[in-house]
């Protein structure tokens, strides 16, 4: 047997060509989509009555504004497609409904609040009577 041809090192070469490609996209759009902008949001306050009436202050530290979707205490829905949007720098309040939860006051209870990308955030909310 004699070495390769022409024909084969083409196929061989563009066989590799192609594996290379394909890893870079794939490389290419893991490192778009980890470095893409991500909300946050600060809870600096969180007030819960114990007929269930919450009230949260939260800020928007950047870089992006986000919208508050819903918000959740002790695992009980208070508010679905709340809607809120924040936006960067500013400070907003939040009121929701929170019904079937039994509040002691003085206590704390936990809470988080759902973004519409998905993300939640944890807050400890303190019982007010």
């Amino acid at each position: 047997m004699k070495g390769l041809t022409s024909i084969e090192l083409a196929i061989l070469l563009s066989i590799i060509i192609v594996i290379a490609v394909a890893v870079g996209w794939y490389m290419y759009t893991t490192f778009v989509a980890s470095t893409a902008a991500q909300g946050s949001l600060a809870v600096s306050s969180a007030q819960i009555a114990s007929n269930g009436s919450l009230t949260l202050t939260v800020y928007n530290p950047g870089p992006v504004d986000v919208t508050i979707q819903a918000v959740y205490v002790n695992g009980k829905s208070c508010g679905d497609n709340l809607n809120k949007k924040v936006s960067v720098g500013k400070t907003e309040t939040v009121s929701a409904s929170c019904t079937g939860l039994s509040l002691t006051a003085g206590t704390t209870v936990s809470g988080y609040v759902v973004l519409s990308s998905g993300a939640t955030l944890p807050f400890k909310a303190i019982v007010t009577s």
